[in-house]
């Protein structure tokens, strides 16, 4: 039987207010990708709408692509004020939970590595997974461990452990989990 690792990550508040923005980011970046597409059918909606075509003229297809357009627009204005209601709730959450991981000890996170599973613990709360359920990808200089069918995330850089660690924490997710794209 192989003895679990037990992996020390080093709390730095700047290192978590970083990680913590960049998932903010990575969770919005489709809701963008939304509200790009809301905007091209709202200018494509609303110019069919008032641009005087002579087929549509005593029709209601410019009242049709006009209220179109305009729904498009209320879609992109809402996406908007969620990503401010949720940024601005997301830092407000950051605070709070630094401010907890002050409070208590510092030293207390870890990563057990298992042959059979993986667990995460601070000293707020623990978290354990199989190796099935665990998939991962690097996004810049983030390592991004997902659980749960992709439900929870875990963001970690080569800063936050000791020495070796984080290579050896990369060698057991490609050795038990699978890499996403």
């Amino acid at each position: 039987m192989i003895e679990p690792i037990k992996l020390q990550l080093l709390f730095n508040e700047n290192t978590e207010r970083g990680q913590q923005r960049f998932s903010l980011k990575y969770v919005w970046k489709k809701s963008f990708n939304d509200l790009k597409k809301a905007l091209i059918y709202a200018i494509l909606f609303l110019s069919l709408g008032f641009f005087p075509l002579k087929g549509f003229a005593g029709s209601p297809f410019p009242y049709i692509f006009k209220y179109v357009g305009f729904l498009y627009i209320g879609y992109a204005f809402i996406l908007v004020y969620h990503y401010f209601a949720a940024k601005r709730k997301t830092y407000k959450l950051i605070e709070e939970n630094i401010n907890d991981f002050k409070t208590r000890d510092l030293n207390m996170h870890f990563i057990t590595l298992n042959q059979n599973n993986i667990v995460i613990e601070n000293s707020l709360n623990t978290i354990s997974s199989i190796w099935e359920k665990i998939n991962y990808k690097f996004v810049d200089k983030y390592l991004i461990l997902s659980t749960l069918n992709n439900s929870l995330h875990f963001i970690f850089t080569p800063s936050e452990f000791k020495k070796s660690d984080y290579q050896t924490l990369i060698d057991y997710l490609q050795k038990n989990s699978k890499q996403i794209s």
